[in-house]
């Protein structure tokens, strides 16, 4: 099973990267799969730690994969040692990269578990919520999946939309509709 997550790692220069992303978790370890090239990835060569957070503000998702916003409040983290976790984060994992099984387009990093922390209560997702995550992985493929294709996607993704969401859906939801606007003037 993939979860969609937001993975945060750290620079060289000490600057905190937050990516959303899919990871699969097998027992007690993580494997995040990053596109190559990506800061995530860099960052994960560079110290082999991460924070991967779990939130139901889906806000997250669509600012940074439509750029509109991406930065977010990161809080403390408990093991002082580990990359910061956003303050939104319902629970948090922290992880060490333990194996890279390379490839040329999304190699597997093989994290261990080291630290889990439940930060705010998860009430469940509701429709908007899961059409704003579905729509921002549509957003991140813009030129890769047909123009039809996503458009389909999005209409019938908006249902979820106009029937659940509140404000911060409604943000969201708005931030992906602009982008996907901005993507068809090109």
């Amino acid at each position: 099973m993939i979860h969609e997550v937001i993975v945060t790692t750290i620079s060289k220069d000490n600057i905190v990267h937050i990516a959303p992303m899919g990871i699969k978790l097998i027992n007690e370890q993580a494997i995040i799969s990053p596109f190559r090239p990506s800061k995530t990835l860099d960052n994960l060569n560079f110290n082999k730690k991460a924070t991967i957070n779990f939130l139901d503000d889906v806000r997250v998702f669509a600012g940074i994969v439509t750029k509109y916003k991406k930065d977010w409040e990161l809080a403390g983290n408990d093991n002082e040692d580990f990359v910061p976790r956003l303050s939104v984060a319902n629970t948090h994992y922290n992880v060490i990269a333990k194996e890279f099984i390379d490839s040329p387009k999304r190699p597997d990093i093989k994290c261990d578990i080291t630290f889990k922390s439940t930060n705010l209560p998860f009430l469940g997702f509701n429709r908007a919520q899961f059409s704003v995550i579905e729509a921002s992985v549509l957003v991140s493929r813009l030129g890769m999946i047909p123009m039809d294709k996503i458009t389909q996607e999005i209409e019938y993704l908006k249902i979820g939309i106009d029937k659940t969401s509140g404000p911060k859906e409604l943000e969201a939801w708005g931030w992906i509709e602009k982008k996907i606007s901005e993507f068809k003037k090109k």
